[in-house]
């Protein structure tokens, strides 16, 4: 997949999609709507709570469409990236092999670009075409570095365009680079490997938070229900639906925040957590959906809530 250049009119693209996405789900609502009004509760500080659970689930679903769009060119653009990043040193070490070997500054970036494969190839041969059609190679690399929003190709591309004008030990300014560029790259790949067990501690904890809602509901809420209706200790029979409504919410709040602090340690930017929340969401809505179920097959609801 090409690199998705997000300029101001794209910007708005995705925000116009994103919008028509959220609000589809939400045309479900007329159909669901005497089951919707029936589960409206009051409870404290008189706040407004919607128990059902098809309401709220087309609620989460319209956050989840509401992301994706955007999720998905964040995802595809961080793994372009990932992909040029990841060349840069091999890059330089072939620039400077091939200038080494007699060719010519433009020859040796068309040989490179043979030879190495991936966004970094198709990126090298969009600059070669533009100086064919007479761009000068500082501005075609410098357009190559304004579209690629990417720190280490800005810095790559000062070092050729520097190396490319001042001659010299032109080779030795690029096999210094290549070596820079792959000690950096070792960087990066030792803190994603730090970083990635906090980053499932957070999956985790969705998963340990829901397990203790699943536990709380049927194992504690229910079971004091029954006891109520049965003229047990408890006078007051429990809304189950309200406490069931009430950790749904939180889940999905949970879910939401902790896929954007997934996005932060990963990435450096809480924006690139939307896929993570989304997967996080899904979780969510997939469990409270089959709540009752898992509730059955192990026994312990006493009664149908």
């Amino acid at each position: 997949m090409p690199y998705i250049y997000l300029d101001k009119k794209r910007k708005v693209m995705v925000a116009s999609v994103s919008i028509i996405l959220a609000l589809t789900p939400l045309f479900m609502i007329p159909f669901y709507i005497n089951e919707i009004i029936e589960s409206i509760r009051v409870i404290g500080f008189g706040i407004i709570l919607v128990t059902s659970l098809k309401f709220n689930t087309i609620l989460s679903l319209s956050i989840i469409l509401g992301l994706l769009p955007y999720s998905i060119i964040d995802f595809l653009n961080r793994r372009y990236l990932d992909a040029i990043d990841r060349d840069l040193g091999p890059f330089f070490k072939g620039l400077g092999e091939s200038i080494r070997a007699g060719m010519t500054f433009t020859e040796a970036l068309e040989n490179i670009a043979k030879v190495i494969f991936g966004p970094l190839s198709n990126e090298l041969k969009k600059v070669i075409v533009r100086v064919e059609f007479g761009m000068t190679i500082r501005d075609a690399l410098e357009d190559f570095a304004e579209r690629i929003n990417l720190p280490s190709i800005q810095r790559a591309v000062v070092i050729l365009t520097t190396a490319h004008e001042s001659g010299g030990k032109i080779v030795d300014v690029l096999d210094a680079a290549a070596e820079m560029y792959n000690m950096i790259r070792a960087y990066e790949e030792e803190k994603r490997t730090i970083i990635a067990p906090y980053a499932w501690t957070i999956y985790i904890a969705i998963l340990i938070y829901l397990f203790i809602s699943f536990i709380l509901i049927y194992a504690f809420f229910i079971p004091l229900h029954y006891m109520a209706t049965k003229g047990g200790l408890f006078a007051v029979a429990l809304d189950i639906p309200s406490y069931k409504t009430i950790l749904f919410h939180s889940s999905i709040l949970e879910a939401l925040i902790g896929g954007f602090i997934v996005g932060k340690l990963k990435t450096g930017k809480t924006a690139s957590g939307a896929i993570h929340s989304i997967i996080m969401l899904t979780i969510v809505i997939i469990f409270y959906n089959s709540m009752d179920i898992l509730g059955k097959m192990i026994h312990i609801i006493p009664i149908s809530i």
